[in-house]
């Protein structure tokens, strides 16, 4: 077993009870118009620094392998990091390494005023797909998720915002479905939300 798999499975997850829960208005078993599932991430971390220092830019390049995103509510990714634009000097990184590794990456390449604050042990991500799920987005929030479907430059796009009354930092994937990384306490009250508000065309909560 891989120090990260000892390391969540001492971490217990937020939706442990609620994985295999399902709920459905449909009399027939047509299949699940939304799946919920959790995602297993290596580390969180808060990341903040000055974008127009060709350095810091560049120091981030080195580690992560990423372009630092600076075009607003965007993000990009590869196959072990996700870097979120958050404000105009905040990030937040999303990846399979530990904290501990990629802290001790970060701190030796960065050099100046820089923030890395992990918040792994705050936070979770779990992953929307099915034909309800632009339905789901419009119950849960007034951002305009649809304008994400009308950009023909391939742009990978996230927003943080108000998500069924809590907070989620929301991205879309190439697949058509939906992330949300949220804090760990909002997890069980978002997931029975998920429940209800996919129940038309049936919800399930993957084990």
């Amino acid at each position: 077993m891989s120090e990260l798999d000892i390391k969540y499975s001492m971490m217990q997850s937020p939706l442990h009870y609620l994985k295999g829960q399902s709920a459905s208005d449909q009399t027939k078993n047509t299949g699940w118009g939304l799946t919920v599932t959790e995602t297993n991430h290596g580390c969180y971390l808060n990341l903040r620094g000055d974008a127009n220092n060709a350095d810091f830019s560049a120091s981030i390049k080195t580690v992560l392998n990423l372009a630092l995103p600076v075009v607003v509510s965007t993000y990009v990714s590869n196959d072990s990091a996700a870097l979120f634009w958050l404000g105009p000097d905040e990030w937040m990184i999303v990846s399979s390494q530990s904290a501990e590794t990629l802290q001790a990456a970060l701190r030796h390449t960065l050099k100046g005023h820089v923030s890395i604050v992990d918040v792994t042990g705050g936070q979770t991500q779990i992953n929307l797909r099915g034909s309800s799920v632009p339905m789901v987005l419009k119950k849960a929030s007034g951002y305009d998720f649809e304008g994400w479907t009308l950009d023909d430059a391939g742009t990978k796009h996230c927003v943080q915002t108000n998500f069924a009354k809590a907070t989620a930092l929301v991205s879309a994937n190439a697949d058509g479905s939906i992330n949300l990384t949220i804090r760990r306490s909002f997890a069980d009250y978002i997931a029975q939300w998920l429940l209800d508000a996919g129940r038309e065309h049936g919800c399930l909560i993957q084990g």
